[in-house]
């Protein structure tokens, strides 16, 4: 299914504007519900603040009445008759917002005074009850405020007690408005519950949540638990199945607090209604998306779905099969014209391959015929054994098809006439030169002894019509079977090496001459040495001594010396052999660079 670039194309560029409209919907919803939630807890702070001030308000207003009253009683010392008059006088001038006044004096309490009066006379200063029901007062349940009355030497003549009625908190609370399912409610210091919004759930005031219907204590709880732990902040509560909101605030008059609690899920409806809007722009987008993906994709695959099929045709050898026709000119268009220009140019480079592998496999054909005709041309590898005197053994490897290199020899009236060149460059130019020069030493060492003169006669005679500039370095030797003497010169060659039969290696010190070719002057000094019986001469060119391993390491003259003193007391072959082994070795995967010819010569350890 995946494998369609028109399936690719409609399901990633939906994939990614799907995801691009859930991060943008998933943004916009987290950030409308930072605000709403931001913007509710201000709205939430200003009505606890206004409901808390309100409270403070009549708290403080019946402290002041009640520190009138006690003034009143300080200073005038009533008779009692005065001073019942007096606490109904004050009664009737506050009987808005006090439920009712009291004054106890000292010498008058038994042990049937109220709490009130015992609270105040242990705290010995002003202070607020909490909630209790009045028998006076129909029942009701009030807070009082409390201040000991004092005389002038500072002792308590009594106490002057101002109720209020908690109604008046139940109307303050109402008065919050904080959604539809949103409330308000007050708690004491000791955990009583003061007054509260739900009038669903009770109309009435109370005293120990304890005592509360099932209903409303379950509302009423979890706010009590979480203004114990002292949290402040727009805090999440859950209760009936939904989450709140609360914020507390303390009344500090009382040591109460008072907290509202705001419905999230309210607060969150404009959010919610911009979310659903959003996802219906977003589904919508989607579908004309869709559809303008769906339509635009297979206009633009089409033509390349016929271009595959073409070159499906075309990777067979089909190049004669139809191609589409361009029809546009934007980059499909463009690619269908390629097209037609790669089967054109795949046809002429496929005639032209045919006709260069043909000419190849001539030229192959060829080169293998010259490389049998250059190794037909060149002596046996080896020669003489112990029956002879002497032991010889050659090899030439070329680094191409045919080589540069040469080796001769052949034995004349009790004298081996050896010869190995090494001729500039390589291949088939190399090839004909190396021809050449070793004619011209078969036809010159028949009738000269001396290696001296001939290499001479032989840079005389390759100098001539040498337009090429080519030139052979050599070295060229005959050895006397009767009295095992070498005698050998150098044209610019490396000398050969002298083993030993005990497997010391030397190169030979000897006086060179000119490379071949070049210039018809100067001559080749002669170096004579006798051979000891086991001992060799090795000649090699600079194929072996500058072979190179992958690294690009030189083999060098002491691998070399090495190489033919490990093989010392093998025969001639073994010697050849074993040098050429170590040259290979030493190598490894590294591409030849240049031809490689070695030849031995060794006298056997018994005489003929």
């Amino acid at each position: 299914m995946f494998r369609s670039l028109t399936t690719r194309l409609i399901v990633w560029s939906l994939a990614l504007t799907g995801l691009v409209y859930v991060t943008a919907i998933s943004l916009s919803n987290r950030e409308g519900r930072r605000t709403a939630i931001a913007a509710a807890e201000r709205e939430a702070n200003d009505d606890t603040d206004a409901a808390a001030f309100a409270v403070e308000d009549v708290l403080h207003a019946a402290e002041e009445s009640a520190a009138g009253l006690a003034r009143a009683v300080s200073e005038l010392h009533p008779e009692p008759d005065a001073l019942a008059r007096l606490v109904r006088r004050f009664s009737l001038d506050n009987q808005d917002t006090i439920a009712r006044y009291a004054v106890i004096l000292a010498s008058e309490a038994d042990a049937t005074a109220p709490a009130w009066y015992r609270e105040a006379m242990e705290r010995g200063a002003p202070g607020w009850s909490e909630p209790r029901r009045d028998p006076d007062v129909q029942n009701a349940t009030v807070i009082t405020w409390t201040i000991p009355v004092r005389g002038a030497d500072g002792h308590v003549l009594g106490v002057v007690a101002a109720s209020l009625r908690l109604d008046f908190l139940s109307t303050v609370v109402r008065e919050v408005h904080l959604g539809v399912s949103g409330f308000a409610l007050v708690l004491s210091r000791q955990g009583l519950l003061v007054a509260h919004s739900r009038r669903d759930l009770s109309e009435g005031v109370h005293d120990p949540v304890a005592e509360l219907s099932p209903a409303l204590r379950a509302v009423v709880e979890p706010v009590a638990r979480r203004a114990a732990t002292g949290e402040s902040g727009f805090a999440a509560v859950p209760f009936d199945g939904r989450v709140f909101r609360l914020t507390f605030r303390p009344i500090e008059r009382t040591g109460w607090f008072l907290a509202t609690a705001y419905a999230e899920d309210e607060l969150l409806v404009d959010v919610s209604r911009l979310q659903q809007t959003q996802i219906l722009l977003a589904a919508s987008g989607l579908v004309l998306l869709s559809l303008a993906v769906v339509i635009l994709s297979r206009r633009i695959t089409r033509p390349l779905a016929a271009l595959a099929s073409s070159a499906g045709q075309l990777a067979t050898g089909n190049l004669d099969g139809p191609l589409p026709q361009a029809t546009s000119e934007d980059e499909i268009g463009a690619l269908t014209t390629a097209f037609h220009h790669m089967r054109d140019s795949l046809k002429e480079y496929i005639r032209n391959l045919q006709e260069t592998t043909a000419a190849k496999e001539r030229l192959e054909g060829e080169m293998k015929a010259a490389r049998r005709i250059q190794a037909d041309m060149l002596p046996p590898s080896t020669a003489g054994g112990p029956s002879a005197g002497y032991e010889l053994a050659a090899t030439l490897e070329p680094a191409r098809a045919v080589g540069g290199d040469l080796f001769d020899h052949f034995e004349q009236d009790g004298r081996v006439f050896f010869l190995l060149g090494d001729v500039s460059g390589k291949g088939v130019a190399a090839a004909l030169f190396m021809a050449r020069a070793k004619t011209l030493f078969d036809a010159v060492a028949e009738h000269e002894l001396n290696p001296g003169v001939i290499l001479t006669t032989l840079n005389r005679s390759l100098c001539r019509q040498n337009e090429a500039g080519m030139y052979v370095t050599a070295v060229c030797g005959t050895l006397d079977l009767g009295t095992r003497a070498v005698t050998f010169a150098a044209a610019g060659h490396e000398p050969p090496i002298l083993l030993r039969a005990d497997g010391h290696a030397r190169p030979l010190e000897t006086e060179g001459g000119r490379v071949l070719g070049l210039i018809d002057l100067g001559d080749y000094p002669v170096t004579t040495l006798t051979l000891g019986r086991g001992e060799a001469l090795v000649m090699y060119t600079d194929g072996v001594s500058e072979a190179r391993n992958p690294e690009g390491d030189f083999f060098g003259a002491d691998r070399l010396l090495a190489a033919v003193s490990h093989a010392a007391a093998g025969p001639a072959t073994v010697i050849t052999t074993g040098l050429l082994e170590e040259v290979n070795r030493f190598t490894a995967e590294a591409e030849q660079a240049d031809d490689i010819t070695i030849l031995t010569i060794k006298l056997p350890e018994a005489a003929r």
